[in-house]
């Protein structure tokens, strides 16, 4: 099947930011070289890769689901609503918390470390449930001959939301910011 195949490049790049994120979110507590900086330019690949982008594309599995008649508030994808909420909030907590850091509050750099810990968990949990439940129950769901429509949906959200201005600009994101962790050790 042609459609987990559409997310996997998407699904690659947010696990090399998950490692880098989760391993700061480890290290900002007690290492000084950590910057609320970090955090903030962390969120933006959040805002506008993951949430603008992957999100999106994920809602179109979803109404594939919700047309071969699963729950829209509950089941596989009431939890898939769920991660993507509880991911938003998170995000936003990480944001507030870096700000906040970052205009002076030592004390908000537990919070940022918190909150990046709780993003970066909840969101290898819903990777894996895509990997391990909703794939599968896309393949059981869809016809074979809407699997190309889906294709192409997928694809057309590229072109649309917050990848617009490429992923070459949330690859380096990501770059910069596994350098800026690597200087903290």
């Amino acid at each position: 099947m042609r459609v987990p195949r559409n997310l996997q490049t998407d699904q690659e790049q947010i696990a090399r930011f998950l490692n880098v994120l989760g391993g700061a979110s480890l290290e900002v507590r007690t290492n000084k070289r950590a910057k609320a900086k970090f955090f903030l330019q962390a969120h933006t690949f959040i805002q506008d890769y993951i949430q603008a982008g992957f999100f999106r594309k994920e809602e179109v599995l979803i109404n594939i689901l919700i047309d071969g008649g699963f729950s829209d508030t509950q089941g596989p994808v009431g939890t898939l609503r769920a991660d993507q909420k509880n991911c938003a909030e998170n995000a936003e907590s990480i944001a507030g918390a870096a700000t906040a850091w970052q205009n002076g509050d030592e004390s908000a750099r537990a919070d940022v470390g918190w909150a990046a810990h709780e993003y970066s968990s909840t969101l290898r949990q819903h990777l894996e449930r895509l990997k391990t439940l909703i794939y599968p129950l896309i393949e059981q769901t869809l016809p074979m001959e809407a699997e190309e429509k889906v294709t192409e949906d997928i694809k057309a959200i590229v072109f649309e939301g917050g990848l617009k201005d490429g992923a070459e600009k949330y690859i380096q994101i990501i770059h910069e910011l596994e350098e800026e962790f690597k200087d903290w050790k």
